[in-house]
């Protein structure tokens, strides 16, 4: 079988230690072929990264504690409450005034006032001892003063709702010390009204009230004492 060489690919032949085209040893290691320039390595262009998608952004909470909107429901209450107490307040006095204003009427209407001048005489006389008038006493239900004697009958009127009784007394003490005998009788709900040398104790309820006028009678030289309950 002939041979070639390795390296230049002339025949060799047999026996021949050396190339007799280029020289080369024979049966030396095959000369490495050229290889041809490699390839250049593909570019891979590097991966973009992918989008983010925005994060889901969360509702607000919202605004308002629990414990803010008790506390205004609170005050809320308390300032209605207030109100109606005011309301209540006011109501109260109104209907107090009325009472009075009632009373005082009544007070007015039973027992007037003495008008008119003192008889003027020329020659001294000597003044008749003033007698009480006659009439039954009627009880009142009203404390009587202390030492005081009925002066006179007392007034009896009962009608279909409403009743007024009413008597009249005397006393030696002042009028300072009836009025705070009665003051302590009708408590601290009384109320008191003074003109001039008059005095009127009023108390007021639901089922009526009682007046107690007390004044300095100056012909008796005594202090007189008219005692009215209304009541239904």
């Amino acid at each position: 079988m002939a041979q070639f060489c390795t390296k230049c690919g002339a025949p060799l032949g047999e026996g021949l230690k050396f190339c007799t085209g280029c020289g080369a040893t024979v049966g030396g290691p095959p000369a490495p072929a050229a290889s041809a320039p490699a390839a250049p390595a593909p570019v891979v262009a590097a991966p973009r990264p992918a989008p983010v998608a925005p994060a889901a952004v969360a509702p607000a909470a919202k605004s308002g504690s629990p414990v803010v909107k008790i506390v205004l429901i609170v005050l809320a209450v308390l300032m209605f409450l207030g109100l109606l107490s005011a309301g209540a307040c006011v109501y109260f006095l109104y209907r107090t005034k009325q009472k009075v204003s009632q009373f005082e009427k009544q007070v007015q209407t039973t027992f007037p006032t003495p008008t008119g001048t003192r008889e003027v005489r020329t020659q001294p006389v000597a003044p008749a001892a003033p007698t009480a008038p006659a009439g039954p006493v009627v009880d009142t239900g009203v404390a009587i003063y202390p030492g005081a004697t009925p002066w006179g009958g007392g007034t009896l009127v009962a009608g279909p709702t409403t009743s007024m009784k009413s008597q009249q007394y005397t006393t030696s003490d002042s009028v300072d010390q009836v009025m705070a005998f009665y003051k302590d009788k009708l408590g601290s709900t009384a109320m008191v009204t003074q003109s001039g040398g008059q005095v009127v104790v009023q108390t007021l309820g639901a089922n009526g009230g009682i007046t107690v006028g007390i004044t300095s009678d100056a012909g008796l030289g005594k202090t007189k004492i008219t005692i009215t309950s209304i009541g239904k």
